[in-house]
């Protein structure tokens, strides 16, 4: 038994002694290679400090640089790990018009080595001067719109319809694009067999805007009282409007029946005094015998309207 451990004790040292010297070596390979210098483009992110709170970059900036950079690749590792930023003060910048600035960059000035916090050599950059414009910087309130689709289940409706709250949002962004935005949409609103009330949140539609358009807030709540609704009708004595001084015009039927959907609890409050139906001799067709009737009041909360009867004969008296 003696004989078989000193074995296997044998064994895992040689083991212990291989992985040793695998990883001791794959270190010190690590080591040699990075202590070799190699050449790399990396683009650098620009961001400007100092903007007067009125203004915003435009996106025709210069917001990236490109440089060749030369080290060991001990100094080039963290521009390979880490987005490389540059931050320029607008108070270093060159003005050239109101909103239009200039800066100088030279790959021999120790500023872009702090920035990057490299060591090395920079040996080119893609450009010596870089620019920055300016926009006035706006803000308005535009109204929200809902992109929406309603069904509801047989029997049932609403009064006020979808309500959005807030009804308008805060836009700020680049002057002349502000002035151009009327409206903001919501996201799809897909409702459907709806027989009780809406309680929901949807976010707007914003993908589509410039990134450097601010709106807040960006999602609003959605509500929609549902109630049950019935059809309830009214026959109604028609107006005969814009008859000449001159003449005398009668027509036949007298009454139209207004046809309408409402909602249950407000059925019984309907009368037919709520309703005016006119016959306007003024659209008369040329040879035609008939009137065409139209709905010109009706209280706000019925919906569905329409006449049973679409027109009504009329004779001149003579």
């Amino acid at each position: 038994m003696s004989a078989l451990k000193r074995k296997f004790s044998f064994k895992r040292n040689s083991v212990k002694t291989f992985l040793f010297f695998l990883v001791f070596t794959s270190f010190l390979w690590l080591f040699i290679q990075f202590s070799k210098n190699y050449t790399k483009v990396i683009e650098a992110e620009i961001s400007y400090v100092n903007i007067p709170e009125d203004r915003l970059v435009n996106e025709n900036s210069d917001l990236s640089l490109r440089m060749k950079l030369n080290g060991n690749g001990f100094r080039l590792v963290n521009q390979s790990w880490i987005k490389p930023k540059l931050k320029l003060n607008i108070e270093d910048a060159v003005r050239v018009e109101d909103n239009i600035y200039f800066f100088k960059i030279n790959k021999e000035d120790g500023f872009l080595r702090d920035q990057l916090d490299f060591k090395g050599r920079i040996l080119s950059v893609r450009k010596d001067t870089l620019m920055l414009h300016l926009d006035f910087l706006k803000g308005k309130k535009v109204v929200v719109q809902p992109n929406a689709s309603i069904k509801f289940m047989a029997g049932y409706g609403s009064d006020e319809g979808l309500q959005l709250i807030p009804d308008s949002v805060y836009v700020t962004g680049p002057d002349k694009i502000i002035d151009s935005i009327k409206a903001i949409t919501t996201e799809k609103i897909e409702l459907s067999e709806i027989n009780e009330n809406v309680n929901d949140e949807v976010h707007l539609a914003i993908d589509s805007l410039p990134k450097n358009i601010g709106i807040e807030p960006q999602k609003v709540s959605v509500k929609l009282r549902v109630s049950k609704f019935t059809e309830g009708s009214r026959e109604i004595p028609i107006s005969l409007v814009n008859v000449p001084d001159n003449s005398a015009v009668t027509i036949f039927p007298k009454n139209a029946t207004v046809i309408y959907r409402v909602a249950l609890d407000k059925f019984e409050s309907i009368t037919s005094q709520d309703f005016r139906v006119v016959a306007d001799y003024n659209k008369v067709s040329p040879d035609s015998p008939y009137l065409i009737l139209e709905i010109e009041n009706a209280p706000d909360f019925v919906h569905d309207l329409r006449l049973r009867e679409k027109q009504v004969q009329f004779v001149i008296l003579k």
